[in-house]
Formats: C-alpha cells, structure tokens, sequence
C-alpha cells in the first residue's frame, strides 16, 4: 500500500531532505493500516514490539502508570508523526502508546525499516533525527513542568500543540484539533484536574488562547508565545518556526 510509504516519507522530509532515489525506495515500503478505538493501546509497557507506527489521523499520546492507577503523559502525537521508531534499538518498552480519539495508523515491521536503513543511509540519518526530536521534546516537557507556573505551562503546551499543526497543515485558520479532556492535560501537565479547570479560564481571560470542546482557539499567537516563553527551537521544524 502506497500510502503508508507516503505517509512515512511525509514524516521524514519535515526533518530533512532525501534524493528522488531515497523517495522512492520510502514510498515503496509495505505495511498494513490498523484503525484504533479510541483509548486502545497500540503499545503497552513491557511489550517488545517488532513494528513502529506512523500516525496517519487521529491524535495519540504516550503515558506511564503507576500502581495506583494515576498516569504521567509524555507526549501528544498528530498526523505524521512516527512516534515510536526508538522501538528499533530499545527492544522492551517502558510506556504506553494509545489513541486519545479514533486514529489510523501505518504499521511498518522493524525488518523492513532495517533493510530500508542499510540500503539507503540518507533514510537512516532521518529516522535518527527524529528519534532525537523526541528526546528534545521529553526535555522541554521536563523543564515546562518542573519549572513553570501552571498559566505559563499551559500556555506552552498550546503554543507547541499550535506550531506543530501549523507545520504539518493541520488546523482551521487560527484553530486546530488538540482532543483531549481536563484530566488528560492534568495528566500532562502534572496538574490537578481542579487547578486545570482554574488555568484554562485564567488563560481564557487574556483573550490570546481558548480550549473548548476538543479544538484549540489561537487568538494572539506571539503575545501568547512570548507569554510562555516559548521558543520552538526544540521542535526542530523544518522551516525553523510556528
């Protein structure tokens, strides 16, 4: 199925570019496309897991749970994305990879990836590119999260959810997609639910962002940038801003 190499070398030409050659080879790669009920876990902890994904619709996150029950989510993924090709090298996996909503997949088996990498090394360096973006993205959650007040934080997982559908055509005028529920952004944010609920309409109240029934309202896009302090270097897009 042609669009599942498409949908991957979608993903890999916003990191970089690649010969004619180097596309084809890309767009020639065999899978299948799963479609995911909504909070159906494609991966779960302790998995070992011989194929990785590329989202193709939808919207996903990653999360780790505790014994309790409680949750911490890593990170959101869109359409393009590939969030799960550090499975090629880590082998047992520590977290989980779920739907937020109805999503589609590309599943592409690590042996065909393997071999796609081995021919064609320009291939190679993109998908260690992107792994690398990800562990850039864990670190400015770490620090968000860590070291930001919850207004601030909050803004900034807007303005990222905001440039990164921006960069991948996603999204309405000053609107996209960002589906998730109070207790998922208290779950990313290291938040209470109540504290979420509070900071949502604090941040409604400058006039600059609103969140409201699934999709992100973006009315002042550089005053609530600045507001957040946000720098979307870590994002490593390709045109190197939102």
């Amino acid at each position: 199925m042609r669009v599942i190499g498409e949908a991957f070398l979608n993903h890999l030409l916003r990191l970089g570019d690649l010969t004619p050659e180097d596309c084809r080879a890309v767009v020639e790669l065999d899978g299948e496309v799963r479609t995911l009920r909504r909070h159906e876990d494609v991966i779960k902890a302790g998995d070992t897991p011989s194929s990785s994904f590329v989202v193709m619709r939808g919207f996903l996150q990653r999360y780790t749970s505790r014994r309790d029950g409680s949750r911490q989510i890593h990170s959101f993924y869109i359409s393009t994305d590939a969030p799960s090709l550090e499975s090629l090298h880590a082998g047992r996996v520590d977290n989980n990879l779920c739907a937020v909503v109805s999503s589609q997949v590309a599943v592409i088996g690590h042996s065909k990836l393997e071999e796609l990498m081995r021919a064609h090394p320009n291939v190679g360096k993109l998908i260690l590119r992107s792994i690398s973006v990800q562990a850039s993205i864990y670190r400015e959650w770490l620090m968000r999260n860590s070291r930001m007040p919850a207004d601030a934080s909050m803004a900034h997982l807007f303005c990222e959810m905001y440039a990164r559908c921006r960069a991948v055509g996603i999204g309405n005028g000053d609107s996209c997609d960002v589906p998730l529920t109070q207790d998922m952004l208290a779950e990313a944010l290291g938040l209470t639910a109540v504290h979420v609920n509070r900071t949502l309409q604090q941040l409604r109240e400058t006039g600059m962002v609103e969140h409201k029934s699934g999709i992100l309202f973006v009315n002042d896009f550089k005053r609530l940038a600045s507001y957040a302090e946000f720098d979307p270097a870590y994002l490593h897009l390709k045109n190197g801003h939102a």
